[in-house]
């Protein structure tokens, strides 16, 4: 997406488009490196461009986790946060040219750390390669919770900041994936152990029936 700025022209007193460059979403940047959207924000959360913090949602019923630019790029000039006004859209962030070569600069260098990090853990290799394996396997995509609650069931001992590593999902996305799936387990649980409902036996009395 091209974005313009408009300057006064003080010789002519015209105002002149100027073009600012080609500003690309976090989601179509990360594409063109052939990450998905939640991979693309864990490996720019690792350089330190995008921060987690809650948002009101627009229905002003609650606050939402999302992963922004940080104060300092978008004081850098590196891309802006986007706040559309239509009715069912969602808050994003556009990466400047600037913004984009900046990252291209660092992205190998990132990508490699964060596949060093999971490779030194054996734990965290072998869950990495059993969910890509059954993620393969499946027809539908898996969603983050389904994720996490694959390696929660598969791998126990495994910690949420890993889950992180091989998911891309923000630790707070993840911490409440974990929670959410331990209060049904307690449910279920309780469910279970719960006495059956007393009946009462009906003897049946022929006498009452009309004739």
């Amino acid at each position: 997406m091209e974005y313009t700025t408009e300057l006064l022209d003080r010789t002519t007193g015209d105002l002149k488009t100027i073009s600012l460059g080609d500003w690309v979403t976090v989601t179509d940047y990360g594409s063109t490196k052939g990450f998905g959207p939640r991979q693309t924000r864990a490996v720019l959360s690792h350089l330190g461009l995008l921060q987690e913090q809650l948002e009101v949602s627009k229905s002003g019923t609650s606050r939402v986790a999302r992963r922004r630019l940080t104060d300092e790029a978008v004081k850098a000039g590196l891309g802006k946060r986007v706040y559309p006004k239509k009715a069912g859209t969602f808050p994003f962030d556009v990466l400047s040219p600037k913004g984009q070569e900046w990252i291209d600069q660092r992205w190998d260098d990132a990508v490699q750390t964060m596949a060093v990090e999971t490779a030194s853990r054996p734990m965290v290799k072998a869950a990495k390669e059993c969910l890509d394996t059954f993620k393969a396997s499946r027809r539908l995509e898996m969603t983050p919770q389904m994720e996490v609650c694959f390696l929660s069931d598969h791998f126990p001992d495994l910690l949420q900041v890993d889950m992180c590593r091989i998911t891309g999902g923000s630790p707070r996305m993840v911490s409440l994936h974990v929670n959410t799936r331990a209060d049904q387990i307690r449910a279920w649980k309780a469910w279970r152990k719960a006495p059956l409902p007393s009946t009462k036996h009906v003897t049946f009395n022929p006498d009452l029936i009309d004739t």
